[in-house]
């Protein structure tokens, strides 16, 4: 009779002082590390991005997540300072590790949010005109302002959702009647409407939260498409479309901050909602649910970091050659000598992803005019090899960072 044998969660691993356990760039890693004994420094080749150009790491740190779990390429390298030992999990056995170990996931959790609250910081920084609103006198007054920005930009319905929250939160304050009176002119009620089920539906255009509104609600997408936008200066720039099987809105679960963006309804939708009460009873008892916020997480933290990275670039055409080639490596798209790749968007939508005016439109098609890895199919962009893309981004990255 065959005795079941238990499951190999991890593996023990040693480096010498000066090795390389990972190395930005590499796309081909699958396992992450927990240091037992030693230290490691973590390394950027971008440390102008305001994040500190190096970090060092001890007994109990972890590092490689991101990667490993994403299947993303490193955005960090990992140097033994001394003889090091690790344990090392793989990326099919993670879920395990989370069913044997849920306060090292919620490290894990906790540690990405307050990255990607600090990422989120210098991306304000970082783009021209967008700068948040400090509280003033009054507690989430930054409300009004989205508000009247969204208003201002044309998104009504968002701008009335703000104008809402805001008397919601202040229906005495300061800037009570101009709320009221903008919410006539879009023929919207003063108060929202609120949805309390388990499991919400939200038509095309509904908003779900908006950017500044206190967060008690983390939201999987079981039907349909989700929009995540906030404002950059006078545009509103898109952050991501979240699909069936995304979680978002885990952030303020985890810091107890407003949010940092506002979500919108793209088609019909259905989403199933875990609130703040429960959310660890419900995570620790559901690791599936665990890995999916890990995973939400990690893939956040890389694209906000490469976000990031680009926003810091003064060479316009490196900025869109290099968004482009985020958004390929975030659909996975294998980079190889001729890979084809369709990115189903246009010219104008790339922009709105950078947060960059319309006004920069014909400095774009001038761009992808000049550089014949580059059409545009039924308005779309498409690259049709991704490998010269990759080579042309590497080399004006060099150039740039020689300066």
């Amino acid at each position: 009779m065959l005795t079941k044998q238990p499951i190999q969660v991890f593996h023990y691993q040693s480096f010498r002082k000066g090795s390389y356990i990972t190395i930005e760039g590499n796309r081909k890693e699958t396992t992450f590390h927990i240091i037992l004994s030693g230290s490691v420094e973590i390394q950027k080749r971008n440390p102008e991005t305001g994040e500190p150009s190096s970090q060092f790491l001890g007994k109990g740190d972890f590092f490689g997540v991101i990667s490993a779990i994403t299947g993303l390429p490193e955005i960090e390298s990992a140097i033994a300072l001394e003889e090091v030992q690790v344990i090392s999990i793989r990326r099919d056995r993670f879920g395990d590790l989370i069913r044997k170990n849920a306060p090292l996931a919620m490290k894990i959790i906790r540690s990405y949010s307050l990255r990607l609250r600090s990422l989120d910081k210098l991306m304000d920084i970082n783009l021209p005109g967008t700068n948040k609103v400090t509280l003033s006198d009054e507690e989430h007054e930054e409300v009004f302002q989205y508000a009247k920005n969204h208003f201002d930009f044309g998104d009504k319905n968002l701008a009335a959702y703000m104008f809402q929250t805001y008397l919601e939160y202040h229906p005495n304050g300061k800037h009570k009647l101009e709320c009221e009176q903008n919410l006539k002119k879009l023929n919207k009620d003063l108060r929202k409407t609120k949805k309390k089920d388990a499991i919400r539906e939200f038509f095309p255009g509904e908003i779900i939260f908006c950017e500044g509104e206190v967060g008690k609600e983390l939201f999987v997408v079981q039907e349909g498409n989700i929009k995540i936008v906030r404002m950059s200066g006078t545009t509103e720039m898109v952050m991501n479309i979240l699909r069936e099987g995304s979680i978002f809105g885990e952030m303020a679960l985890l810091d107890n901050k407003p949010r940092s963006a506002s979500a919108v309804s793209v088609s019909k939708s259905k989403l199933a909602v875990v609130s703040k009460v429960n959310f660890h009873t419900t995570t620790e008892l559901n690791p599936k649910l665990m890995t999916k916020v890990i995973f939400v997480l990690s893939e956040r933290v890389w694209t906000l970091y490469r976000k990031v990275v680009n926003s810091r670039f003064e060479d316009l055409n490196l900025r869109f050659a290099d968004m482009l080639l985020i958004l390929a490596e975030q659909a996975r798209a294998k980079i190889h000598p001729h890979s084809h790749f369709e990115f189903e968007i246009d010219p104008l939508q790339l922009l709105k992803i950078m947060g960059l005016p319309e006004s920069e439109s014909q400095k774009l098609i001038r761009f992808l005019s000049i550089h014949n890895f580059f059409k545009l199919e039924k308005g779309k962009i498409v690259c049709t090899d991704l490998s010269v893309l990759e080579r042309f981004v590497d080399s004006n990255k060099q150039k740039a960072l020689a300066r």
